[in-house]
């Protein structure tokens, strides 16, 4: 293995603890520790709990619905974040374990929803109010549904892609994403600079 690559899957394992890093038991708690934090924040908020519409994926056509519903585009955004912080995590920290980047994942993708639905926040990424995606904040059940996306994006990374691969994916991501909706990473980004 060079020093500018990511372990290849074939040296990966699955669930076992290997490397170093944390044990299971103690990653559990810290996951468990992140997901009662998101809980606790999400109560404080009085975020809803999900949306009594029925469904698990919010179509495009019904922008409102986005970040209500359990699934949405923007789950795909949240898949590429647990990819790139594993391929990025396993490039820095080679010998970490399973059990650590899994924790790591779960806590990246909790802070980052904490952040996401803060007032402040939602009044920076905002669309005007009266448009279709204007942005009211998080469900429970879709934020911890990102976070989940974000698990899943970061098993695909650690298990079956290789780095460059991630890369290629993410980009594939944004483009589609912001293809689909008129929104993603690059596009919130630029409309955060404007408003600041």
């Amino acid at each position: 293995m060079t020093d500018d690559s990511a372990p290849t899957a074939s040296r990966r394992p699955l669930l076992g603890w290997g490397g170093t890093g944390l044990a299971p038991g103690p990653a559990f708690l810290v996951i468990a520790l992140a997901v009662a934090a998101k809980l606790v924040f999400f109560a404080v908020l009085d975020r809803p709990l999900g949306c009594d519409c029925g469904r698990i994926w919010a179509m495009p056509d019904n922008p409102a619905s986005n970040s209500l519903i359990m699934l949405d585009p923007y789950s795909l955004l949240h898949l590429v974040f647990g990819a790139l912080l594993v391929a990025w995590l396993a490039w820095m920290r080679p010998g970490w374990g399973t059990w650590t980047l899994i924790a790591v994942v779960v806590t990246g993708s909790t802070l980052w929803e904490l952040a996401e639905n803060l007032p402040q926040s939602i009044q920076l990424f905002n669309y005007d109010t009266g448009d279709p995606r204007d942005y009211r904040g998080d469900s429970l059940l879709n934020a911890m549904a990102d976070t989940a996306a974000a698990a899943l994006g970061a098993w695909i990374a650690w298990r079956l892609l290789p780095w460059r691969a991630v890369l290629v994916l993410a980009a594939a991501i944004e483009v589609l994403v912001s293809l689909w909706i008129g929104d993603g990473f690059l596009m919130a980004t630029l409309r955060a600079v404007q408003m600041i």
